[in-house]
């Protein structure tokens, strides 16, 4: 067996799999479902382990048995995040479509709420599945469900809506990502005083619950500092822009910003223009275009990053494994978010 650095506890990590179930597929030792063979095959590609006697193998990884058409409602390309993330799933998703039939993505401005359900209803025509990212509004709920009855499965991506017909959550613990948040705050802040708190919308369940948990952690372990009222940026950088430089000028004892929200690259600038980057410290989700040099030049203490290509593979497969009916009821998959400073770029 060649690639001997490469281990297959390794591809077991990497694969979210067991060791037990990578064995039986690198040395063929028992059969196992087409998507598990998938995975670890994709896996071992990625971490440049070679197979002997693999040619079966990397058929099976090429030419998926599954087809499924797949549809996809996300924010505007204009966030890098959603441009990344489309990215992602356009190479996760096409190898099961047709060339002539590639997967559909719809983008949308946030608070285009009657185009969003519109976009739901549209996909719901000629697609089987449906990853939406919406903000949780009647609207949208209804679209979603008349989506559901006519047996197009729905999955909420990044953010949560209060429908029960839906087919599942694909994204973070936001409660986790909050509490992160405020536990660096509560740790590293190395004065007391305000801290302000950017979402995109009060309607974007996964930033409420940041928000909330952020509150919720300093408030358990008695924090000296006062957090504010959140503050909306619209998920756009220069509405996030003006609300930050608001913040600065209404509160110069302002020590502290969460940014769970898109639109970071305004609250980078504002606080550079600001001249306060060096007093205030910045928590934000990422990544974020330009995070890497607001990070080495201290604008950005800390970022809570998506891995973005592993959440577009888990968004696949959870697709792909509803499809087949491997999964049954709603499925509730959790994706994990690295801790970014300028140490460990």
């Amino acid at each position: 067996m060649a690639g001997k650095k490469t281990t297959l506890a390794a591809i077991a990590r990497e694969a979210h799999l067991g060791v037990a179930t990578v064995d039986r597929v690198i040395n063929q030792r028992a059969p196992v479902r087409p998507e598990t063979e998938r995975k670890v095959i994709a896996a071992a590609q990625k971490l440049g382990f070679a197979l002997e006697k693999s040619h079966r193998l990397f058929e099976a990884a090429r030419q998926p048995a599954v087809r499924l058409k797949m549809g996809f409602i996300l924010l505007k390309k204009e966030h890098s995040f959603y441009s990344q993330l489309a990215e992602n799933l356009l190479e996760q998703a096409m190898p099961y479509h047709d060339r002539e039939s590639p997967p559909q993505f719809i983008f949308h401005d946030i608070s285009a709420v009657s185009d969003t359900a519109a976009a739901i209803t549209q996909l719901s025509q000629s697609v089987d599945v449906i990853g939406v990212l919406a903000l949780d509004n009647p609207m949208i709920r209804y679209a979603v469900e008349e989506a559901t009855r006519q047996g197009v499965k729905v999955f909420t991506l990044l953010s949560d809506l209060s429908v029960h017909c839906r087919a599942g959550y694909i994204g973070l613990d936001n409660q986790q990502a909050g509490r992160t948040a405020a536990w660096a705050v509560e740790r590293l802040c190395r004065r007391q005083g305000e801290v302000g708190v950017i979402i995109g919308d009060n309607r974007f369940q996964c930033q409420e619950t940041c928000e909330s948990s952020f509150r919720s952690y300093l408030r358990e372990h008695l924090s000296t500092q006062r957090v504010l009222e959140p503050v909306r940026s619209h998920e756009q950088a220069e509405s996030a822009r003006q609300v930050t430089h608001t913040l600065l000028e209404q509160h110069p004892n302002l020590v502290a910003l969460y940014a769970p929200c898109g639109g970071v690259e305004g609250i980078i600038a504002a606080l550079r223009e600001s001249g306060r980057q060096h007093e205030v410290m910045l928590i934000c989700h990422g990544p974020v275009e330009g995070g890497e040099m607001a990070l080495i030049d201290g604008t950005l203490d800390l970022m809570l990053r998506h891995r973005i290509q592993e959440f577009a593979a888990s968004i696949v497969n959870t697709f792909i494994s509803a499809a087949s009916g491997d999964a049954s009821g709603f499925t509730h998959c959790i994706n994990r978010f690295d801790l970014i400073t300028k140490e460990n770029i």
